[in-house]
């Protein structure tokens, strides 16, 4: 190692890309297994004309949860994706901090089939929100663990960046643990709220960090 390094006590890995193509893997996974919580309606011949229109309407819900989870797995897709373009480089730590995400996120696949399964169930949905807002706190403790000091991360990233993310996934974790409260009195305005993520990420980068967030952070 040169003695120029300036984190010598970490023992960086080589093939660095080999962590994005792990991820990715692991998001395009889980995105795909997350389908088969569809299940087609099982109609006689003769009634299909006259039932699979109303079989359909009657699985809103399905559809919802469905719908709602492909727009969260993207969401946390594109976050991973933003934050690595500043990443340059991991140690074991911030490995071990990247597959804590993505067990969260291996989770939504299931806990989407759950909420199917049991659509009023306060707990399914208590369920899927508290590792929803455990995988936002891990995504900030990766963040911050990767530009604390620049150690792997560009050295001339602006510190702007840098809170603008930490904002950005600690409102998204703020987002689940309201909806846990609001499970309490109904499960589907619950699941409605998360939907709201989206709005909220492009209401931060639009209102506050408008004028001084490096135009690449806001696009990319």
């Amino acid at each position: 190692m040169s003695s120029k390094d300036p984190h010598p006590h970490h023992r960086f890995f080589k093939n660095f890309e080999r962590v994005l193509n792990f991820t990715d893997c692991v998001f395009s996974f889980c995105i795909t297994l997350m389908v088969l919580s569809l299940a087609v309606p099982v109609i006689a011949k003769n009634n299909v004309s006259t039932e699979l229109t109303m079989h359909l309407v009657n699985e809103w819900p399905t559809f919802l949860i469905y719908t709602i989870s492909f727009i969260i797995i993207g969401t946390w897709w594109m976050n991973h994706h933003q934050i690595f373009q500043h990443i340059i480089k991991a140690d074991r730590i911030l490995l071990c901090l990247n597959l804590l995400f993505l067990f969260c996120i291996t989770l939504i696949p299931f806990q989407t089939s759950l909420i199917i399964q049991y659509p009023e169930s306060q707990v399914a949905v208590i369920f899927y929100a508290l590792t929803q807002a455990f995988a936002g706190f891990i995504f900030v403790a990766l963040w911050y663990y990767a530009t604390k000091d620049r150690r792997f991360s560009d050295p001339d990233l602006p510190q702007v960046t840098v809170h603008y993310f930490i904002m950005r996934e600690l409102l998204i974790s703020g987002v689940f643990l309201i909806s846990i409260g609001i499970a309490f009195f109904n499960t589907y305005i619950a699941e409605l709220s998360w939907i709201f993520i989206g709005i909220l990420i492009w209401w931060v980068g639009k209102r506050f960090y408008k004028e001084v967030l490096p135009v690449g952070d806001q696009t990319e």
